[in-house]
């Protein structure tokens, strides 16, 4: 059974051009004066199911928080139906409530409190909160005591102290080191295979793309793409760059007959490369317009859609590159395959300055899969290879 259901939902914000027509609003009970509107959602239609887990992207304004707003019943819907089938619980501002006079304790109980705990389950549950949070030993200090990791560390343990049906996460796992932060990830996963339904918004795509199952992505209050949270974030990608169409390779109004190769260190063209050696990537394209000022850089992803590199001509000390209309450019670049082992894309970007946003030529995500093989290389851990040189020696017993 789905956990959230979204059908042909709409949300408008409604305002006011001058302070006058705010008080004519307010005596005509808001028949008059209301003379500005913002559609924050249009249209938008979306089923979560018990066990996913749901990443949300898209620019800021393109109306994440008002979705996370409209499912917590903080605010109303204007059209459509919106069911919620469960309890919900949203992690926004970890430490939000917390009275800095009183002690851990008794913040725990207060706040338990207001996310709605009965007192017996509080009392119950309180051990369990400071040993998630690894807070016994402040257990009874003031909470001005505390520094902001350790609040937020507290709050995170009393919202996910019981599993609720829906959690919603928005902005909210930077929470304390990097290990507790694992430790938040992994309680979240652990409720979603239990049968939660999770929804994170978060503008970290390495967090979109390793921790969620699904991936949507909004812009201007609509569904722009709903997929796996590879192809979602190479979609969110071409809407920084300025197109909101779906991904295509090939042509463009300013780029067409693109061509990309991959070749290994004797010359080859090929799909399937070894760690440790030297690739060579070509890339040939034609312009129907000038590009001035241009750019053109690549990066690689992983099978994940992790972001393993990527750079470009400008980062390189080529800067402000002119190619003619009807020009044919071919640009190579050289670099050594020190990644793990597994499955790789490639993309390819033409572009003004230092980055996309200034202005892009081209963007082509995928463009190109290619494979490593580790071959001879010694086993390692990690997304990179470091070539490693090890010594050991013993000394003679001094006297």
């Amino acid at each position: 059974m789905a956990s959230v259901v979204l059908e042909n939902l709409s949300k408008d914000y409604h305002g006011f051009s001058k302070p006058w027509k705010r008080i004519l609003a307010g005596l005509s009970f808001g028949y008059f004066g209301i003379d500005s509107k913002f559609t924050a959602l249009q249209s938008i239609d979306l089923k979560v199911g018990s066990g996913e887990i749901l990443g949300i992207i898209g620019r800021n304004g393109a109306g994440k928080s008002t979705l996370l707003k409209l499912i917590t019943g903080v605010i109303s819907k204007d059209k459509g139906n919106l069911i919620v089938n469960g309890s919900v619980r949203a992690l926004l501002e970890l430490s939000v409530g917390f009275n800095p006079e009183l002690s851990g304790e008794e913040n725990v109980y207060y706040n338990g409190l207001v996310w709605g705990y009965k007192p017996s389950e509080i009392k119950e549950l309180t051990d369990s909160i400071f040993d998630f949070a690894e807070l016994n030993e402040f257990r009874n200090s003031p909470l001005k005591n505390y520094s902001s990791g350790m609040a937020m560390r507290l709050g995170f343990s009393l919202a996910t102290a019981k599993r609720p049906d829906i959690l919603i996460v928005d902005e909210a796992l930077a929470v304390g080191d990097a290990s507790f932060q694992q430790k938040c990830l992994k309680r979240i996963k652990e409720y979603s295979v239990l049968g939660s339904c999770i929804l994170v918004v978060s503008h970290d795509l390495g967090l979109i793309s390793y921790f969620c199952s699904r991936a949507i992505l909004l812009n201007k209050g609509r569904l722009l793409f709903d997929g796996n949270p590879k192809q979602t974030i190479e979609e969110y990608m071409h809407v920084l760059a300025g197109s909101l169409e779906p991904s295509s390779i090939l042509p463009t109004e300013s780029v067409n007959d693109l061509y990309v190769s991959l070749k290994n260190s004797k010359g080859l063209d090929t799909r399937h490369h070894f760690l440790g050696d030297t690739v060579t990537l070509r890339i040939e394209f034609q312009t129907t317009k000038p590009i001035t000022n241009g750019t053109i850089g690549f990066h690689i992803d992983s099978e994940k859609g992790i972001r393993i590199f990527g750079t470009n001509s400008y980062h390189l000390g080529k800067q402000n590159l002119n190619i003619k209309n009807f020009e044919r450019s071919i640009v190579e670049f050289q670099f050594p395959i020190q990644f793990s082992d597994g499955k790789y894309s490639l993309g390819v970007s033409i572009h003004k300055g230092e980055s996309h946003t200034e202005g892009s030529y081209f963007w082509g995500e995928s463009v190109l899969d290619f494979e490593v093989e580790r071959g001879k290389i010694e086993k390692f851990v990690g997304v990179c290879h470091l070539p490693t040189e090890f010594t050991f020696q013993t000394l003679p017993k001094s006297e």
